[in-house]
């Protein structure tokens, strides 16, 4: 009887201590309202917002309460269809920003901000609206650094990291980059996902920024998309294109301190993964999935 009940009472209190996470209720949130592009984790308030690259708005979710509407971000000229989007960031007040990329054949890119407990927005003043942004990253002062991208003199692309002003517009801060898709910021480094480079970089957060060609490469691989920050110092990405040339299939990826990356996640459990966003809690990574109106959904993967 002895044996028994110690063995009851290791049986319930591994229960309850989960293994120090705290597994997900659902692997899936499906998604029909429109199609999941960039995603943030707000850890305050255990809530997941979701930027919707077809319908201008913004969505959270959480455990309890599931998927609600958050906020309608604002367009240019109230236009219709809404513009894609890139990523997006919650900032201490309560305000959402984010990257409008624009539309096919270009024009109206921007930086919209939007508060979800009085419905007021805004976008950011003085931006060249043919500038392609997607990459947007928040310090734990609300500082903002953004990224756009143009086409280069003589073909192909050129991409330049910028401080974001709400209020005043944007100012360049690294140039040199081919397509930045994603930043991340932890401390004084930031992460830069140039796209087109396959190259994950970092980047002081505060000056001089090394010249192109003499930055620190933290990791090569196919196709970074957004980035987020993960557990002991890594970063998790998508990947929403392949690679000319690479048989290998569109993935979730891990890069580790020291550069080493690991698969996470790959095909049938995600098609086409672009934003990311880390519960550190749940130990949970959350994946938005697009560009296919049949598989437009946001895979929670658990994180050992």
């Amino acid at each position: 009887m002895r044996r028994l009940m110690i063995l009851l009472w290791a049986a319930l209190l591994l229960s309850a201590v989960g293994g120090g996470a705290q597994a997900p209720v659902a692997s899936v949130i499906p998604f029909s309202a429109g199609e999941p592009a960039s995603l943030w984790w707000d850890a305050g308030t255990s809530t997941l917002f979701i930027a919707d690259n077809e319908q201008n708005q913004i969505w959270s979710w959480t455990d309890a309460g599931g998927l609600r509407k958050a906020a309608v971000t604002p367009d240019a000229n109230g236009s219709t269809p809404a513009a894609s989007v890139g990523q997006i960031v919650r900032l201490a007040d309560g305000r959402l920003v984010v990257m409008r990329f624009g539309r096919p054949g270009g024009g109206i890119g921007g930086i919209v901000w939007v508060d979800p407990a009085t419905g007021t927005g805004a976008e950011v003043p003085d931006l060249d609206a043919k500038r392609r942004r997607l990459g947007l990253a928040a310090g734990p002062d609300d500082e903002l650094f953004g990224s756009y991208f143009n086409s280069a003199p003589g073909g192909g692309l050129t991409s330049t990291v910028t401080r974001v002003d709400l209020r005043a517009g944007e100012t360049d801060y690294a140039s040199g980059f081919v397509k930045i898709v994603g930043i991340a910021r932890a401390g004084d480094t930031l992460y830069v996902s140039d796209q087109m480079a396959d190259t994950i970089y970092a980047i002081p957060a505060r000056g001089p920024v090394p010249p192109a060609g003499q930055r620190m490469v933290l990791a090569k691989l196919p196709r970074p998309d957004q980035i987020t920050l993960g557990p002991d110092g890594s970063l998790f990405t998508g990947q929403f294109q392949a690679a000319p040339g690479s048989t290998e299939p569109l993935a979730v990826r891990q890069i580790l301190r020291d550069g080493t990356v690991k698969v996470i996640a790959s095909d049938p459990d995600v098609s086409r993964p672009s934003g990311v966003a880390y519960d550190p809690k749940g130990r949970r990574l959350f994946v938005a999935n697009g560009g296919n109106p049949a598989q437009c959904f946001v895979r929670i993967v658990p994180i050992p």
